[in-house]
């Protein structure tokens, strides 16, 4: 990090206003995200951070890379937990272009 990088943290996590927004956005995004891959038929693993763990079988490496031609970047988790996938949680706007992208991909 550099020092620009370390004075504008500071000035955001001193605007609580908008680490609270910006809080409530993540909520908000992880239940859309967790509901959108219940309806895909996607298993994952519940979660209080700020990503969620899908379980997308042999088949991880494959949405991933579909994901990242899309633009949207996605960790495989493959050596750590076989057949996961790491999403970081972002906006609602972001979410649900992520399960728009993974309806087209991904058949249970």
């Amino acid at each position: 990090m550099n020092s620009l990088a370390v004075v504008a943290a500071q000035a955001a996590v001193l605007d609580t206003a908008y680490v609270e927004n910006y809080v409530a956005e993540v909520l908000a995004a992880r239940e859309l995200l967790c509901f959108g891959l219940e309806q895909l038929g996607v298993r994952y693993v519940p979660s209080s951070a700020n990503f969620v763990l899908g379980h997308f079988g042999k088949r991880a490496i494959e949405i991933c890379d579909a994901l990242r031609g899309q633009g949207i970047l996605v960790r495989d988790r493959s050596y750590e937990a076989p057949g996961c996938v790491r999403i970081t949680v972002g906006t609602r706007e972001q979410t649900r272009r992520l399960l728009a992208a993974l309806e087209g991909i991904w058949k249970p």
